[in-house]
């Protein structure tokens, strides 16, 4: 599967927050992440050491620093939404232009080094000047010259490859766009960082307003409600903020990105001030996230996985390191005193060419062999491509499980007395894989991995017998054996787990050997189900 790793990490306040992922067409895997504060012998305000400090902990907690991209908070950028008088017929370098000129009109800060970037939103409309001219909507961001500066020199100290500075409050947006398509109006959807708190407005899947504010994440179940009170008067002010700014309908939903009793303590109070329904927002399914990251630092890291999505989904968004430009137009004509150059040689070279008849028909021959050479390699290809089909179809579907053996050593297991089986289902998972050895494909093998699972449940006369039918099944080592639900004194619930298709006996009866048998049980890429 073609793809690339990238880093996303945001500093909020003292906190450094970082993941990892593999990101493919249509999928993005977290492998690693981190999160950590600060040391107080840092500076802040000190950009070699907080990036010294930075690739210590990237290296100790073996994150990718190659294509990094730093994540900022909506306080640090001037934000604006603007209408620009610009219909079908303009140019990128139209747009950039307007932009640029609109910008320097409303910045108080100093324009030389500021980066300036925008986002398209929305097409068509009247201009703002009135009269039959067509608009488009654009969501333009200046990060000041300075913070600029200082994100690349952090980046360097760390020994980070900036690949990108992106908004927080983008990734937040690319969360809520496809729970947003599927509302009619407006959703305020809510990010709760560890140092601040980012309000999103969605609208048909794009971001049209941001707003972030200093509220620090609660450290205990008591500051819940004060910090859910304190963040519905913020939501508040944000949806008054976006109705003074643009007439809008009023908010169809509040999504608050998180899964935890803090998210559904903000949604609910949030709600309640802005007369709207409330949800929580966890990963979508595009993401795979580690299952033993923790629920807190999951929502901490869900809007930087969400500026990954925006690259995956292919939506607009902003880039204070690669800012789009106005064109060049000295380069245009450096570009045009090198064609002149080019032309001129080109028709002194010509000449000798025309004259030279031999080296023309050896050309051609090189011509027409690089055209076969083409031909076949498209053929090889497409060779190599149905050979992996069938070989992977072949290979999967020459798994299974011999369900009917393992339930004869299931119930052969059974004390003669004290137990009693109420019910037994079962499940299997496969996983077939390609390991290349050495050249190209079809050099290597290819391999399935299957794992078989079980669920027993039934009535015991007391927890003497259910150890003892636990110990039996635990006595040849071909079952994991783990509870399910807590123990009492009449009843049982265990989870079976095995990587062999079938019993030793049975494979003995049957004469087969199962050495051949994959017993891989790790998570697997792909999921057959059966006998549940």
């Amino acid at each position: 599967m073609a793809g690339r790793q990238y880093s996303v990490l945001e500093l909020d306040g003292p906190r450094l927050s970082a993941v990892t992922a593999f990101v493919s067409k249509d999928r993005i895997e977290v492998k690693r992440w981190l999160s950590t504060v600060r040391p107080p012998d840092v500076a802040g305000d000190d950009a070699a050491a907080v990036g010294d400090w930075i690739g210590r902990e990237f290296k100790k907690a073996g994150l990718q620093k190659g294509r990094a991209v730093l994540a900022v908070s909506r306080g640090e950028i001037v934000l604006k939404q603007l209408s620009l008088p610009a219909g079908a017929e303009a140019t990128e370098a139209d747009i950039v232009g307007m932009v640029r000129l609109q910008m320097v009109k409303q910045l108080t800060m100093p324009v030389e080094g500021t980066s300036i970037d925008y986002a398209p939103t929305a097409a068509g409309g009247v201009s703002p000047g009135g009269g039959e001219e067509r608009a488009t909507t654009v969501l333009a961001g200046a990060m000041p010259a300075d913070r600029v500066e200082w994100c690349r020199a952090v980046a360097k100290h760390a020994g980070l490859k900036l690949h990108r500075i992106g908004l927080r409050c983008f990734g937040a947006a690319a969360l809520l766009a496809e729970i947003s398509q599927r509302r009619a109006g407006p959703v305020l959807g809510i990010a709760i960082g560890t140092g601040s708190t980012e309000f999103v407005i969605v609208e048909d899947g794009a971001m049209v307003f941001a707003r972030a504010c200093d509220v620090p994440r609660p450290v205990s179940a008591a500051e819940i409600d004060a910090f859910a009170e304190r963040l519905a008067v913020e939501a508040k002010r944000t949806w008054m903020s976006h109705r003074v700014s643009k007439p809008s309908p009023d908010a169809e939903l509040v999504a608050v990105i998180g899964e935890g009793e803090l998210a559904k303590r903000v949604g609910e109070r949030c709600a309640a001030a802005l007369d709207a329904p409330a949800e929580t927002i966890g990963i979508p399914p595009l993401v795979e996230m580690p299952d033993h990251m923790p629920e807190s630092d999951q929502a901490t890291a869900a809007p930087l996985v969400g500026l990954l999505i925006e690259r995956v989904i292919k939506r607009p968004t902003l880039d204070f390191a690669n800012p789009r430009r106005l064109p060049d137009h000295a380069a245009r004509k450096r570009q045009m005193v090198l064609a002149a150059a080019l032309g001129l040689i080109v028709v002194v070279i010509g000449g000798y060419i025309v004259r030279d008849q031999q080296l023309a028909s050896i050309r051609e021959r090189i011509a027409a062999e690089q055209r076969r050479s083409k031909e076949l390699a498209t053929q090889l290809n497409q060779h190599l491509l149905r050979h992996a089909r069938v070989s992977h179809f072949d290979e999967w579907s020459g798994g299974g499980v011999a369900w009917l053996q393992h339930l004869e050593h299931i119930t052969a297991k059974l004390p003669e007395r004290g137990v009693v089986l109420d019910s037994i289902s079962g499940g299997a998972r496969f996983s077939t894989e390609f390991e290349p050895k050495g050249g190209e494909y079809p050099a290597g093998s290819w391999a399935t991995r299957q794992i078989a699972e079980f669920e027993i449940a039934g009535t015991v006369d007391g927890r003497e017998s259910a150890t003892t039918f636990r110990e039996h099944l635990l006595a040849d080592g071909l079952y994991g054996v783990e509870s399910r639900g807590p123990d009492t004194p009449d009843r049982f619930s265990l989870q079976l787990i095995t990587a062999r298709s079938a019993p030793p006996d049975a494979v003995e009866r049957s004469g087969e050997s199962d050495s051949g048998k994959k017993e891989d049980a790790k998570a697997p890429a792909g999921r057959k189900e059966a006998g549940r």
